[in-house]
């Protein structure tokens, strides 16, 4: 098994499995709690900070330094990362996973432990990444010091969650919450998108015209939503309102500008085209909650949080880890029946767990809604992530013509 052969065979390895015990897990806690399954053990940490830290620090992380990895030296036109940064740096990640699912049953001190040396893995793989952005031209460092600070942001963000489940510690859970989703991974995602989805684009169609990108944006993207994570927690919701309208406005106007009709007619494309769309859709319902919150006091919980969490970042994941793997094993560029039952699986748990804090909705159904939200991803992501870990574990094909 070549594991170690290229950063982002072991990255995405980890991350295909990591995604379904996360949500294996949520669903049997929902299952639990809202069904009346059975009876819950006792957690030593809330299952909703857990749950929000096995997704944002459990599994987004290992795809976007799988990607970033393999691709950043390509960038930076700079020799590839030595095997040991990559290799050490993925081992302390995993073993760090490992502590923090013992600790569910061992204790949050062994959590925390957990915690912390997931920070020291990817802190190792950030200090390598960001000697590669050190060592290359100034003309190849352009657009990626974006990177450079959202990868900081999420070792930061660990240390912070390792340090709010310290006992007596004044910091709220919500806060590392908010780093990782708004400091880390919406903006490094969108950073990956603007760069990409223009470029994949372009080598698709005949006679598409490449807009020009502007480093700027990207950076003014995430200084929006980092501001949207300090105002959420100071709880000041009117300028919420605009700012999340207004990266709504921008995240739709990139989507707009980009596409073109044939779009459609290429399935592995059009799959990061979906998966993007949601990004828009998530700031507009943040924007809505914030002002219904004003208004009228009520609220769409954890709704719009989930839009982007789900819909978008968990969406793009697959659209990326489908287009890299079938790369870099020799595969044609297309998407597959897995693929898209995997984004439609996903979609589908979206506007559940979506519905499921809309009052109407929620009293329409017989049962939470959230309850089936996990196992339709769970179901609908087994297949694609099977397949595609059988892709990553085996050697390179030829290449199709």
């Amino acid at each position: 098994m070549r594991l170690f052969d290229a950063p982002h065979i072991a990255y995405f390895l980890g991350g295909l499995l990591q995604v379904l015990l996360a949500l294996i897990l949520w669903a049997l806690w929902l299952m639990g709690a809202f069904a009346g399954a059975y009876p819950l053990p006792a957690m030593p940490v809330s299952p909703i900070a857990l749950h929000g830290f096995l997704m944002l620090y459990g599994v987004f992380p290992f795809f976007v330094f799988g990607f970033l990895a393999t691709t950043f030296p390509r960038w930076m036109q700079t020799a590839p990362l030595a095997r040991r940064a990559y290799r050490d740096a993925f081992v302390l990640r995993a073993a760090g996973l490992v502590f923090v699912y013992a600790g569910l049953l061992l204790g949050d001190g062994v959590i925390v432990l957990g915690a912390v040396l997931m920070a020291l893995g990817d802190a190792r793989l950030v200090a390598a990444l960001m000697a590669v952005y050190r060592r290359a031209r100034a003309g190849a460092r352009r657009g990626v010091f974006l990177f450079n600070v959202t990868l900081v942001a999420e070792v930061a963000g660990l240390a912070l969650y390792a340090a709010a489940l310290w006992r007596g510690s004044p910091i709220p859970v919500a806060i590392p919450i908010r780093v990782g989703l708004f400091v880390f991974l919406i903006p490094t995602l969108f950073g990956v998108s603007y760069r990409m989805i223009p470029f994949f684009t372009t080598s698709v169609l005949a006679n598409y015209k490449r807009p020009p990108g502007d480093p700027r944006v990207p950076l003014g993207v995430l200084a929006a939503t980092a501001t949207h994570a300090v105002l959420a927690s100071l709880a000041w919701r009117a300028p919420l309102i605009f700012l999340d309208a207004g990266i709504a406005i921008a995240a739709w106007y990139f989507l707009v500008l980009w596409y073109r009709r044939d779009v459609v007619r290429h399935g592995l494309l059009l799959l990061l085209y979906a998966g993007y769309a949601w990004l828009g859709a998530g700031f507009a319902l943040y924007a809505l909650s914030d002002a219904d919150l004003v208004a009228f006091h009520t609220t769409l919980g954890r709704g719009p949080l989930h839009a982007l969490g789900i819909g978008f970042a968990l969406s793009l994941i697959v659209a990326m880890a489908t287009r890299v793997t079938r790369g870099h094993s020799g595969r044609a560029l297309a998407s597959d029946v897995l693929s898209w039952v995997a984004l439609l699986g996903i979609e589908t748990a979206a506007i559940l767990r979506f519905a499921s804090d809309v009052p109407m909705l929620e009293r329409l159904a017989p049962y939470d809604l959230s309850v089936f939200a996990a196992p339709v991803a769970i179901v609908t992501l087994l297949p694609w992530a099977a397949r595609y870990a059988a892709m990553l574990a085996t050697t390179r094909r030829e290449a199709a013509p």
